[in-house]
């Protein structure tokens, strides 16, 4: 960890409460190498994170040993109950009330369980008191996780309005990162996602 990230102290949420109903089976726990992808998610994170909140909703039971078994206390579980009422904003809501004090914190949704170490840090790198979110970007094109400043919490935690997160995100000052990892474009929606990263990760072209 380089000096400067290491002068700042940075969260997570990870929001993971959805039913996967475009998947056709429960993403969290697909199978992923000698994994799943959940942990393959916190596992990414865990070491630039000083603590790190997974929202579950759906089978929540289920991941929360799965999560427990892995990586005990150093990940704090919480529960959207209303998981198939709610948008992702919720569990953003619940998730950062988890979190202790902290700069800025990651999002990362709990289907992208392929990005690198070189974004998260290059993030950390470029976080500052100023810019409140800092995108990592592939091709030019934006992706996950943002790194969001702690001043954001509180509009996050009272936003009621129209257009979840990406409302309040867009009228904050924002800069790029670029990464070149085009891991942070890539999330899990459907069975041919699933058989893509699966064969990254296999090696196949």
């Amino acid at each position: 960890m380089s000096e400067k990230r290491g002068a700042y102290r940075f969260g997570a949420v990870i929001p993971a409460a959805g039913l996967s109903s475009r998947m056709g089976a429960f993403k969290p726990l697909l199978p992923l190498g000698d994994s799943t992808v959940i942990e393959r998610t916190v596992s990414a994170v865990l070491p630039y994170a000083a603590e790190i909140a997974v929202v579950l909703g759906n089978r929540a039971d289920e991941v929360k040993e799965v999560l427990t078994k892995r990586f005990g206390n150093r990940v704090n579980i919480v529960i959207n109950h209303e998981y198939r009422a709610t948008d992702m904003l919720c569990s953003v809501q619940l998730g950062l009330r988890k979190l202790g004090r902290c700069d800025g914190f990651f999002l990362l949704p709990g289907d992208m369980p392929s990005i690198g170490d070189g974004v998260f840090a290059a993030l950390g790198d470029a976080f500052d008191r100023e810019c409140r979110v800092i995108y990592p970007t592939c091709g030019g094109r934006r992706g996950h996780p943002p790194l969001i400043h702690a001043t954001l919490i509180p509009a996050i935690l009272a936003y009621r309005g129209d257009g979840g997160l990406k409302a309040i995100l867009r009228q904050a000052s924002v800069r790029e990162v670029a990464c070149g990892d085009p891991a942070i474009l890539f999330d899990l929606d459907t069975p041919g996602d699933y058989q893509s990263i699966q064969s990254r990760r296999d090696g196949e072209p």
